[in-house]
Formats: C-alpha cells, structure tokens, sequence
C-alpha cells in the first residue's frame, strides 16, 4: 500500500506539439488520447500519447517558443551522452520480446527514421533513435526482472559514495505505515523555494484542502454523449 507501481506518464516540453503527436503515433504506434488546455496554466496545453497503461505527454505553451535547447545542457548529443543535473538524458520505452523490438524497428525506418541496434545490455536488449526536437529515445525489453545481486558493481558502489549497510536500505526500502494523508509540508525556507510559482499562485500559503477544492479541474473538455 501506498507504492509507486508504475509509470502513469513523463511530461515533455515541445515548440511543436503536432509534430511530437505525428511522430509518436506514426512512426512508434503510440494513441492520443487526450489534446486539452492545461489546467490553470494560461494558453499552455497538453497532449497524452498512450503506450500500454501508461503515457508520454507533451507540453506546449508560449514561453517554450522563446527557449532554445543547447546540446550538452538541455540536451543529449546521443543517447548516453552529458546534460545538465535534473534534465532527462533519454527516454526508454518497453517492449514484450525481441520480436517486437525488430517490428518497431521496421516500423520507425518505414517512417525514415535512423535506429540503431538492438545491443544485448545482458539486463535489456535495447535499440536508440531521435524523436523531433532533440529528443533521445530508447525502446527495450528484458526476460527476465534485473537481479540485484549480478547488476550492482562494487566498484561503482564505492565511487557512488554508497556502504553496505545503506546498500541493504537501498536494495530493501523499509516500511512505511501511512498516516491517513495526515503528514503536513515541512516548513520552507523563502530563500530557496523547491518551486518557482507563476505570480498569482501562492500554493505555499495554501493548506491541502484548499489546494484540491481550487485547483482541481476534472471536467473533459468534450463531455461524453
């Protein structure tokens, strides 16, 4: 109870969100299903590409068309390659089988797009691509779940700064009992606020209620007949 089981979707700032939707469902065979003004954000909307259950969402809105990616900060050169802290390197997508890794390969050059691989990673068996914008993109599938006793390199482990016993943590997360939703916001220091809020929203003087009762907005754009 109260785990995360699942990925429900990863949002994507676009200049162009047709060309992210044309490219996403042409060429990787994902669904739109849902096109809509991104609630209470202003002239700002948001496109949903399924993908099994979960979804991959673009983001267009006016100040988008004002910034510019820079390859090495806000973007990979190539799949494996640096950006800034905090700033999506690439994007893999899973597969069931071999099989369909090969038909989406066939599937992304019929729409002219280059893909190289797929490489056996001995954990996933991945192939990588360009999606419009920069984007860096993977789509892979594993046999079986990744063992932690084959995958985690000791070597690695001392570089990352990590013994044995936070080891043990890391690998077997302890228990939480939920409090019923009862836990308040720690207390924010105003010189370093964990979010940079557009002028009008004051959400840090918002208790959890108010929050909900006004913000929420869960009325479909076109209601259903």
């Amino acid at each position: 109870m109260g785990l995360p089981n699942g990925l429900h979707h990863i949002a994507i700032a676009t200049k162009n969100v047709k060309a992210q939707i044309e490219f996403f469902t042409q060429a990787c065979g994902m669904e739109l299903t849902a096109l809509y003004w991104m609630h209470g954000v202003e002239k700002t909307f948001h496109a949903f590409l399924r993908m099994g259950d979960a979804y991959v969402a673009f983001v267009q809105g006016p100040e988008m068309d004002e910034l510019d990616g820079e390859i090495g900060v806000s973007h990979a050169s190539w799949t494996a390659g640096p950006v800034a802290p905090g700033v999506m390197q690439h994007l893999a997508f899973n597969v069931d089988n071999d099989e369909a890794l090969y038909a989406l390969r066939d599937r992304l050059r019929s729409h002219d797009v280059w893909v190289w691989g797929p490489i056996d990673h001995g954990l996933c068996r991945s192939m990588y691509f360009t999606g419009p914008e920069g984007l860096m993109l993977e789509f892979a599938t594993s046999d079986v779940p990744i063992d932690g006793e084959v995958w985690i390199d000791p070597e690695v482990q001392e570089m990352a700064g990590i013994n044995e016993e936070e080891l043990k943590k890391y690998k077997s997360p302890p228990a939480f009992v939920s409090k019923g939703g009862e836990v308040q916001n720690p207390s924010i220091d105003p010189t370093e606020l964990p979010m940079d809020l557009p002028p009008g929203l004051d959400l840090y003087e918002m208790s959890d209620d108010e929050v909900f009762e006004k913000l929420s907005e869960n009325t479909p754009p076109v209601l259903p007949k």
